[in-house]
């Protein structure tokens, strides 16, 4: 009896073990969704805050999930969020390394939507050249496969200090310097640009955790980007 009662507490611990395990490789390693035929498909690039790192349930809650709310059946958004990720191929956990972004060029996309530079800013990542280099490089890849009208950059979110503590290493002052490279690519490549970072500055209640938008950050996000698309 006791043997039966161990071996099974043994298999419920792994049973729990490997359901954590599940749960770390679906946020930092999420499968997109397969691209649905017969709709035009918009790709949503970017890291944790495209990802929904700050819900509970992506899938219901990022923006991208209410973005696709906003723009209805005919439009399909794929969500290519990846937790920590930076556009700068030299920081510490660089997006053009990973399968998912390798899986964009696999797909008929109509609109690219990209936001990444919050994981740049960290002091360990921090390089303003490589950063403008980089992005514009990124960018230029699928400007290059649809043209210039169907790539938007994003300029990412307000960072906010939580009890004057900085989050996750994430440092404002450089967003802020990531703000005017960002102008700068956009008008060398003529493609359009959705400014975040001004539409949330007065909005610290839509961020829990100071950089991560909760459901209501992540609804008035959504309609903005509908707004500009």
């Amino acid at each position: 009896m006791k043997k039966a009662v161990i071996g099974t507490a043994a298999g419920a611990l792994a049973l729990i073990s490997l359901s954590g395990v599940y749960q770390w490789r679906k946020a930092w390693y999420p499968l997109p969704a397969k691209a649905k035929k017969g709709r035009k498909h918009i790709a949503c690039i970017g890291d944790s805050i495209t990802f929904g790192a700050g819900v509970k349930n992506q899938k219901k809650d990022s923006y991208p999930a209410y973005l696709q709310k906003e723009l209805g059946e005919t439009v399909q958004v794929i969500n290519y969020g990846l937790s920590g990720r930076t556009v700068c191929i030299d920081g510490d956990w660089p997006y053009t390394k990973e399968k998912n972004y390798k899986r964009i060029f696999n797909t008929d996309i109509d609109l690219y939507i990209v936001m990444l530079g919050t994981n740049d800013s960290k002091p360990y990542n921090w390089d303003g050249e490589n950063y403008e280099k980089d992005l514009k490089t990124f960018l230029n890849r699928f400007a290059g496969l649809k043209g210039k009208d169907a790539v938007i950059v994003m300029k990412p979110p307000k960072a906010f200090e939580v009890n004057g503590t900085v989050q996750y290493d994430i440092l404002e002052e450089n967003i802020l310097k990531e703000l005017d490279m960002i102008d700068h690519i956009s008008e060398e490549l003529g493609i359009r640009v959705i400014d975040l970072h001004s539409y949330t500055e007065n909005h610290p209640e839509w961020f829990g955790d100071g950089v991560h938008p909760n459901a209501e950050g992540n609804r008035n996000i959504a309609e903005f980007i509908a707004e500009h698309i």
